[in-house]
Parts: C-alpha cells; sequence; structure tokens
C-alpha cells in the first residue's frame, strides 16, 4: 500500500476547504468497504485521503414532505432497518442483496452512489425511484437528477471540489411496487452479472398500469433506462404473453453490455431480459 496524507475534518466548511485546496488530489472515505480493497492494491491515484465519519448531518435517514432524504452515511442495513424506508420498496430490495451482513453494515448508500460502477446495486433502484443527489463545494451547492449523473464507468459529472451531501428519493405513492432482481455467480456475496430494478404503479382493478420504470445495472457503461419497454407497459394490462415477450424483447435491445470474464454481452442481455419476466410473475402483474 502505498503512503498517503489522511484528513478528518470535524466540520462541513472545513471539508469543503480542503476538497478546493486539493484540486482533484483527495479521494473521500465514508464505509471504506470498496476504498480501503483499493488503497490496499494501489489502485488510488490520489495521495489525499479525507474521512467525513465525523461529520454532522452526514448520517441519518428522514422523511420530509413526500420525500425520504438518505445520508451519504447511511448504511445499507439502515435503509433495511428503516420503516421511513418502506415507502422505497425496490431500493430497500437492492439493499438485501448488498454483499454480506458485514458489508451491509459498513457500506453506505453514499459510498455505492459515488462509486459509480455500472454493477452497484442500489444504482438502477435509485434511478426507478426518481433520485436527486444533492452536491455541495465551497461554491454552493445543486440538485442534479441521478439519471444525469453517470458519463462512464467510474465518472460522474461531480467537480472534484464537490462531494454528495444528500440523497433526495419521492416515496412511492398508492398503488406503487416493484422489484429488484441480480444475477451472481453465487447466490450471496456476489458482483452482478447483470440487474434488474422495477417500478410500477399499478390501477388494481384493471391491473392497467400506469406508470413504469425499469432500469438495468451491469448491462452497459452506466445504469440504463429501458425507455421503450416502460412506454410498451404504460396504459397496457399486461394479459397475456406476447406482449411480455414485445416487452422482453426491447428490454434485450436496450441493453449495451460488453463481454468480461464473468459473462459474455449477449448473455447479460438475454438475462437481462429474463430477470425482468421473473420479477413481473412474481409481483403479480401478469
Amino acid at each position: 500500500m502505498k503512503g498517503f496524507n489522511y484528513f478528518a475534518p470535524s466540520s462541513m466548511d472545513e471539508c469543503l476547504k480542503l476538497l478546493d485546496s486539493m484540486k482533484g488530489r483527495a479521494r473521500i472515505l465514508a464505509g471504506g468497504t470498496d476504498l480501503m480493497v483499493r488503497l490496499k492494491h494501489d489502485m488510488v491515484r490520489e495521495d489525499n485521503i479525507i474521512d467525513i465519519t465525523r461529520l454532522d448531518g452526514m448520517q441519518g435517514i428522514i422523511r420530509e414532505r413526500g420525500y425520504v432524504h438518505i445520508a451519504p452515511l447511511a448504511t445499507h442495513s439502515e435503509v433495511l432497518d428503516s420503516y421511513i424506508c418502506d415507502k422505497l420498496p425496490v431500493l430497500k430490495a437492492a439493499c438485501a442483496l448488498v454483499g454480506s451482513p458485514q458489508i451491509r453494515n459498513r457500506g453506505t448508500i453514499g459510498g455505492n452512489v459515488m462509486n459509480a460502477s455500472p454493477a452497484g446495486d442500489t444504482i438502477p433502484a435509485l434511478f426507478v425511484h426518481g433520485a436527486a443527489l444533492k452536491l455541495k463545494s465551497a461554491d454552493g451547492e445543486r440538485l442534479v437528477p441521478i439519471g444525469d449523473f453517470y458519463t462512464g464507468p467510474g465518472k460522474t459529472v461531480m467537480k472534484s471540489n464537490e462531494m454528495l451531501v444528500d440523497i433526495s428519493v419521492p416515496e412511492a405513492g398508492g398503488g406503487e411496487k416493484g422489484f429488484f432482481k441480480k444475477l451472481g455467480q453465487r447466490n450471496a456475496l456476489a458482483i452482478s452479472i447483470v440487474n434488474v430494478a422495477v417500478l410500477l404503479k399499478v390501477n388494481q382493478p384493471g391491473r392497467v398500469i400506469e406508470k413504469a420504470s425499469v432500469a438495468l445495472g451491469a448491462a452497459g457503461p452506466t445504469v440504463i433506462r429501458c425507455t421503450q419497454a416502460e412506454e410498451l407497459m404504460t396504459g397496457s394490462a399486461l394479459d397475456g404473453p406476447d406482449m411480455l415477450k414485445e416487452i422482453a424483447r426491447s428490454i434485450r435491445e436496450s441493453a449495451s453490455p460488453i463481454s468480461d470474464v464473468r459473462a459474455s454481452a449477449g448473455y447479460r442481455a438475454e438475462m437481462s431480459a429474463s430477470l425482468f419476466c421473473e420479477g413481473m410473475y412474481e409481483l403479480g402483474v401478469i
């Protein structure tokens, strides 16, 4: 492990001033489940580590005016244990499949978001829930929809002097339900080969889908929104296999995965459609 400079600011102002002065030569430490591994294997180019675990206002989950606000240091286990997050069914389902209990207890939602991995489990869930990210710097703050945040694997629109300070997510309303499915090389403790997040608003008497959000993880350089599939589902009752086959086909076509040691591109595209169909049957809307 290479040497680095360690900073543990005690206030937000101090942290933002450090970020501003380091001009992109700093990495932020939250839960550390990814960063510590990268440091151990000399995969971090920055020389400065800023530990934000002592900062006030960076922990907890609150509900306010129809939104759930998840602080960056909130862990996956906190989301699972929070009654507030019952309003975010797809995110809770995704958090339940992250790593092991130890990783869920230590790893943070903010860290998963900022890691910007296409295979990150919580990111597709946040996509379908319509999350927005509040970024703060010494110059001010801005709110970025999560769909506009990622530009490539490990890359985002965040500036070098900014940090994530809040994740705001609209509460799921009445008639909204969804699922998160992932495929890994094992049943647990596995990076997603591909994953699928779906949130639907269903008119129960006729089982008509009034609104649909579908996102794929590990199926492209960033999380992919399946807009064609969403359009096909909206206003439909999905009362036959032909419609489901057409939607599944559109999901396969939306995927643009790579081939690597874990799976081929074709397999990832096919399994994204299969996971979608499996989840839809389990959800009871087919």
